[in-house]
């Protein structure tokens, strides 16, 4: 068994990524672009003690479920790992994907699992996005993903699951700096100007754009295009990043086009994005995300809740509207003057955002009143093990924990349930559909003895 050598594999199931998985001299094999019952020529990529990775090269015997990818970047890019499969074999792997991450990992045989909240709009629903610019072995000048598990660049026109708008600019994006002879970054020899683009869109497909470069730069001549040809462009920035870095995005917009800001509609209150706020890839699956944690929680006019990572107030600002009320808690000074701004902006009187530590914050607010319910939607690596600790202190009922990492979930889960809560409820959601990637929302209990 050698790397870059290829291998006749039999598919015999998948496994919790929507790897295909066969076995080869005694070792299993995670096979990329295969589905199960198929046999496939696959090269390996990465071969271990025990188990090996690899990408199909050839299908020798399809499966019936086979279906043509819409993308034809699919085989370099990477980024979209299920676009081979249909989308209820896609459904079902990611429901049992949460499923046996919580078996393995959480000791609880009554846990209700609900079923998977389906996406209706499995393509052009990604909102934002960001892409990086290049060279190609000509010297034309590209923009796209990076391969998977590597550095190199796969130059695309469009992207099949980001909003049309976004695809058609960014090109045009592309078409100018080619034209114009602006260079393009080069990481190895730190020279160039412009790194790449990012674009996030709202409820009405407008657009904001920004122009990613390691110094200001003039692009008043692009500006009268994108006025005339690309009138949904409503906000423009240069994000400036000098940095010898591949991270594209630094701490410096400057804004040079129309608005400062897009206005988003969730669940009907208005949100005013910036740049760098962070909101959910797919807008109807985060309004139906958080109609199901809404109902988890059983809000009502009598609650007193507390939303901990609030962000700008998204989930805060929609569960003001069914409680008495609810403090937002956020350690970025920049979120919690967008929250204000928000809740300004749809004139919410029983909501209050806190700048601060969390697990400082929530201490000082349970000694000032009875808390009925806590919301937390970490980031991928989970809860800070203070924070864990200080809401197992406190007591309070009820936790909505959302999650788009099922593996540091449980782990935090595991902490919560030692601390006295029961695991009563998980579903999770399809917010990345034709990726691996799926959120979850659980809802705990405190168990009535340790009230």
């Amino acid at each position: 068994m050698e790397e870059k050598k290829s291998y006749k594999l039999h598919i015999e199931s998948y496994d919790m990524n929507g790897l295909g998985v066969a076995k080869l001299e005694e070792k299993i094999v995670f096979v990329s672009g295969a589905l199960k019952g198929e046999t496939v020529l696959a090269e390996l990529t990465n071969v271990h003690k025990k188990y090996a990775f690899a990408k199909t090269i050839k299908v020798l015997s399809p499966s019936m479920q086979r279906i043509l990818s819409p993308c034809s970047y699919y085989e370099g890019c990477g980024g979209c790992d299920l676009l081979h499969m249909p989308y209820r074999v896609e459904c079902e792997i990611k429901e049992a994907k949460v499923k046996n991450t919580f078996h393995k990992m959480v000791k609880d045989e009554n846990i209700q699992f609900n079923p998977l909240i389906r996406n209706r709009n499995i393509f052009g629903y990604r909102n934002k996005v960001m892409t990086p610019f290049g060279y190609d072995e000509d010297e034309n000048v590209i923009y796209g993903f990076y391969e998977k598990l590597t550095h190199s660049l796969i130059s695309i026109d469009k992207c099949e699951i980001s909003n049309h708008n976004v695809n058609e600019v960014i090109e045009f994006v592309r078409r100018y700096i080619s034209v114009m002879h602006i260079k393009v970054y080069d990481e190895m020899t730190h020279t160039g100007i412009f790194r790449g683009v990012m674009a996030r869109t709202n409820y009405k497909d407008e657009v904001m754009l920004v122009l990613i470069t390691t110094k200001l730069f003039d692009f008043s001549r692009m500006l009268e295009y994108i006025e005339k040809d690309f009138p949904f462009v409503k906000s423009i920035y240069i994000n400036i990043n000098p940095d010898k870095t591949n991270v594209m995005l630094s701490h410096q917009y400057v804004h040079i086009y129309k608005e400062k800001t897009l206005v988003e509609d969730i669940l009907g209150l208005k949100f005013s994005v910036s740049a760098a706020s962070f909101m959910q890839v797919n807008h109807d699956m985060c309004e139906k995300l958080y109609e199901e944690a809404f109902r988890m929680a059983g809000l009502s006019k009598e609650m007193t809740v507390i939303d901990a990572y609030c962000g700008m107030g998204s989930i805060t600002l929609n569960i003001a509207k069914q409680v008495k009320h609810v403090y937002g808690i956020e350690i970025v000074e920049e979120a919690i003057e967008n929250a204000n701004h928000n809740k300004e902006l749809n004139q919410i009187s029983n909501a209050t955002f806190i700048c601060g530590p969390c697990e400082e914050e929530i201490q000082k607010l349970v000694h000032l009143e009875q808390i009925d319910c806590i919301f937390f939607d970490p980031p991928r690596k989970g809860c800070e093990s203070t924070f864990l600790k200080t809401v197992i202190e406190m007591k309070i009922p009820k936790i909505v924990y959302i999650s788009c990492n099922i593996s540091t979930c449980c782990r935090d889960l595991t902490i919560l349930q030692a601390g006295g809560y029961d695991i009563q409820e998980v579903t999770p959601v399809d917010l990345f559909s034709k990726t691996s990637h799926v959120e979850s929302i659980c809802l705990l209990v405190l168990n009535t003895e340790m009230k």
